[in-house]
């Protein structure tokens, strides 16, 4: 079915909380250019931005994630050597924490500059997101360097002269660091506003937090009028595990408001983590960050004031529970549903194939539009079938 989605967020470190004897957030990195401007490729991928870095004269992948205050580097990517230098308490996305060893990267290029003693916080590779080797956070900007991102002809001009994006038209909107990492004011609702995460790392267009979103309905019908739905259920995978079940509110939004551009028609859903304003927003134009001026532009493909966006809504997320893909959300107003598909179903077979790990259920060979058998087992232990679409 059309708004049946498997998904699967990850979303990723955006607080390093340092203790005694443990290191803290720096930009204490090197960069070999000063006065520079460059060019460099870049891949998109699931809404995502990857850039190729050359180290220790291998190619590595790094994925471009501002919602991430330092760099990662995920166990196993091809590195031999490294700086240690302390541990630090971590949270993720649930508000979850552990204690993660910190190092500095070997030298690494990316177009023409090198970037030395780069931090990065060591992790297990995440089950979801598994296509690339290392993060490189908002520090690279908080460092002083400006960038736009041109998805459309997949380039990132990068610099670090403040007034070389001060001609260019645009929106732009005011950011302020928490955490060290950009937040900005977005409006979902008239006469409301909501403090959301400039987060590329996470996928949507817009997410908002339930107690934020909780707060607005309680002062206006307007905002009750856009829910589509309610549903318990947990959706959002974070590094340490997956966030506890509370209620979900399914919306869908007249407009979605980034200074004076309207996002207009927008299916989201609330989430117990931070709003967030998320990588596929470059669907729709480019992003100009300027940390000197604390600005993010963003500058609409279609030469507009609104643009529509007219998305489906989620219909499924699914979850890992003791190492088995389960369905941890359900929209009552999808197809799935309407199938027979229940919160709590685990996944034991796809058009036949075996299932036996939420690793297996993550990199099977989903094609959108497709029609898929699944065979589940719900919560009473009985097996049944559903089929829909991607």
């Amino acid at each position: 079915m059309r708004h049946f989605r498997i998904l699967l967020p990850l979303l990723l470190l955006v607080t390093l909380t340092a203790t005694a004897q443990m290191h803290g957030y720096n930009t204490n990195f090197d960069l070999s250019q000063k006065d520079f401007c460059d060019t460099i490729p870049i891949e998109i991928e699931d809404d995502q931005i990857y850039i190729e870095a050359e180290m220790e004269g291998r190619m590595l992948r790094f994925n471009l994630d501002t919602g991430s205050s330092q760099g990662m580097l995920f166990k196993g990517a091809p590195i031999n050597y490294w700086t240690e230098l302390g541990k630090v308490v971590s949270h993720d996305a649930n508000n979850r924490q552990d204690t993660v060893k910190v190092i500095a990267l070997p030298p690494f290029r990316i177009g023409r500059l090198v970037v030395s003693n780069y931090v990065a916080s060591v992790l297990p590779r995440p089950l979801v997101k598994g296509k690339y080797d290392a993060i490189l956070g908002f520090d690279i900007f908080n460092k002083g360097l400006c960038a736009k991102i041109d998805a459309e002809r997949k380039i990132l001009i990068l610099t670090d002269r403040r007034n070389l994006f001060d001609e260019e038209p645009g929106f732009a909107v005011k950011y302020k660091l928490k955490w060290f990492v950009p937040y900005v004011l977005t409006s979902p609702f008239i006469r409301h506003v909501d403090e959301a995460l400039f987060d590329l790392g996470s996928r949507p267009l817009y997410t908002m937090n339930k107690a934020s979103f909780d707060a607005h309905a309680y002062k206006s019908k307007q905002v009750n009028a856009q829910v589509e739905g309610r549903q318990q259920g947990n959706l959002v995978i974070g590094n340490y595990g997956t966030e506890n079940k509370d209620e979900v509110a399914f919306l869908h939004l007249d407009r979605l408001k980034w200074d004076e551009f309207s996002f207009m028609n927008v299916r989201t859903i609330t989430t117990q983590g931070s709003s967030r304003i998320g990588a596929r927003i470059l669907r729709y134009g480019n992003i100009i960050i300027n940390p000197f001026r604390r600005q993010i532009i963003f500058q609409p493909k279609n030469d507009a004031d609104s643009v529509e966006v007219g998305n489906k809504q989620m219909g499924v997320a699914f979850v890992p529970v003791d190492d088995r893909a389960v369905v941890g959300l359900i929209w009552e107003g999808s197809e799935a549903y309407q199938k027979g598909m229940r919160q709590g179903d685990v996944i034991l077979a796809i058009n036949g194939k075996a299932i036996r790990s939420f690793g297996e259920f993550v990199h099977y060979p989903f094609v959108e539009w497709q029609k898929y058998r699944f065979t589940l087992r719900d919560e009473k232990g009985f097996n049944k079938e559903v089929t829909t679409e991607r």
